[in-house]
């Protein structure tokens, strides 16, 4: 239990009120093997086989023919830093306007003495003071503030989702099957569970989707004109797919949802264009964590997001917002990203989240997946045959875009 002046500390984050206490960790000790090679052990006795190795495979999920995703060259890069007590905002903004740029604060919608109450309250723990980013095309001219004893990170602002897209013409649900999702349905159905999605955009009307989704609670944290409005941007069949895989509405038609009485608060994340993104994609997505936690009822928070090296969680932002949660009782369930990289920086800032990893259709990992030991567990990532939109359209996902829904429905039925 966290204290403040010998009592109980809370926050109150609008409609939440939170107590902050000892973060729920699903997670596992990994068995120490290659990440090509896993040693399952069932869990779960057969009604969700679920199994852990140096991942945790919950097999039978996702399908998909795939691509590995590669960092867009020419995009523009950020540089992420925090002021130290030796260094103050005034010569880092010297130090922007000396390569042509200009310095950013980083807020997440928080006010500085909300920042400051967060970080008092859990004793150092979730910090998001003192950030700020630096955006350039020039890399040699970024190259000297990566040396500055401020630089944390770099990131490209616009890294698309983790999604894959493959062979449309698998048209059944086989990874309902292998993950033995039908008995587990006997015991539970994610009656009663709320999910915050923090996604590229919904299409709404879905009849799939829409009645499991929260649209009273629809919020966009990255476009400021428009923030009701979760129904625009470049990737708007993403999130779509992504509800209709952990709890799409269970009638006989389209996509059954694994947790398919499960509630949805449709959370956009970023849009992917410049027309409509007011923050970067990064600030944007910590912020939608915080902005789910305005709802009380929101038991599991899912991040569809990728940086050009990891997870969401190579970002440090994000990483203050996820123990924020954590710290509430939220689980949060990461994709772990498409780059075919180990998440290093996770690894090394272990927040005790879930971390999703990517399997091929036969159980192997998924040669596009990021990997490590900060990948807690991992599902099908290939040939998932799942409602697309508009006007009810199929298409095929993946990714670990497509493996994360799985573990989330899941976690659900738990």
């Amino acid at each position: 239990m966290i204290y403040e002046n010998g009592k109980k500390a809370t926050f109150n984050t609008h409609k939440r009120h939170l107590t902050l206490e000892k973060p729920r960790v699903f997670a596992t000790p990994a068995v120490e093997n290659s990440h090509n090679s896993f040693r399952p052990t069932n869990i779960l006795g057969g009604s969700v086989s679920i199994h852990f190795s140096k991942w945790t495979l919950i097999s039978g999920f996702f399908g998909l023919s795939c691509t590995a995703f590669s960092a867009p060259a020419a995009e523009s890069i950020r540089t992420v830093h925090k002021l130290t007590p030796a260094t103050s905002a005034s010569t880092l903004m010297e130090a922007a306007e000396s390569i042509g740029s200009t310095l950013k604060p980083i807020t997440f919608g928080l006010s500085h003495d909300q920042m400051l109450r967060l970080k008092k309250i859990t004793d150092g723990r979730v910090d998001f003071s003192n950030l700020y980013s630096i955006d350039s095309a020039d890399k040699n001219a970024l190259a000297s503030l990566t040396k500055a004893s401020t630089y944390i990170g770099s990131i490209y602002p616009n890294v698309p989702p983790p999604v894959v897209i493959g062979d449309p013409a698998l048209d059944n649900e086989w990874w309902i099957a292998r993950i033995n999702a039908k008995p587990a349905w006997n015991l539970a159905s994610g009656r009663g569970v709320v999910i915050a999605d923090c996604d590229a955009g919904y299409y709404t009307e879905e009849s799939d989707i829409a009645g499991n989704l929260l649209l009273d609670d629809r919020y966009d944290t990255a476009d400021e004109d428009e923030p009701l409005n979760i129904r625009d941007g470049n990737f708007i069949s993403h999130g779509t797919s992504v509800v209709a895989i952990m709890s799409g509405v269970l009638d006989g038609l389209g996509t059954s949802g694994i947790a398919y009485n499960s509630k949805v608060v449709p959370l956009q994340n970023f849009n992917y264009a410049s027309e409509l993104d007011d923050l970067g994609k990064e600030e944007a997505t910590a912020k939608c964590i915080l902005k789910a936690l305005e709802h009380s009822d929101v038991k599991i928070i899912v991040l569809e997001n990728q940086t050009s090296n990891g997870s969401s969680e190579t970002f440090e932002g994000t990483r203050a917002a996820v123990k924020l949660a954590l710290e509430a009782g939220v689980t949060i369930v990461s994709a772990g990203g498409n780059a075919n990289v180990e998440l290093l920086q996770e690894q090394q800032n272990d927040t005790g989240s879930i971390i999703v990893g990517a399997l091929s259709q036969t159980g192997s990992r998924a040669s596009f997946s990021n990997y490590g030991s900060r990948v807690s567990i991992a599902a099908f990532g290939e040939n998932l045959r799942t409602l697309y939109g508009p006007n009810g359209a199929m298409g095929s996902f993946g990714g670990t875009s497509g493996a994360t829904p799985q573990v989330v429905g899941a976690v659900a039925l738990m």
